[in-house]
């Protein structure tokens, strides 16, 4: 029996290495994108991705229950491309 894994933010700086370490053990990990030009990188590493912005709790929603996950993990980010020391307090 496959172990079901949900992960929001699974393209994440967290979720990526959590996604791969989590399909290597045998998990069936669906993972969540807000673009879906980051889709590919999921499905690449035995992922199944889904596309959807957490903030949409009716699609989120219906994500979760389609995935049919024993676990749902949290690890979302929103971190800025370049991340500028003395705009930390900002």
């Amino acid at each position: 029996m496959k172990r079901r894994i949900f992960i929001a933010g699974a393209t994440g700086a967290v979720g990526t290495p959590l996604s791969k370490l989590l399909v290597a053990d045998g998990w069936q990990v669906t993972g969540t994108t807000r673009k879906p030009e980051r889709a590919d990188a999921l499905r690449a590493i035995g992922a199944e991705p889904v596309i959807v912005d957490v903030f949409d709790a009716e699609k989120l929603l219906a994500a979760v229950l389609a995935a049919q996950p024993d676990v749902v993990v949290h690890q979302l980010t929103d971190l800025p491309d370049v991340i500028d020391p003395n705009q930390r307090a900002a």
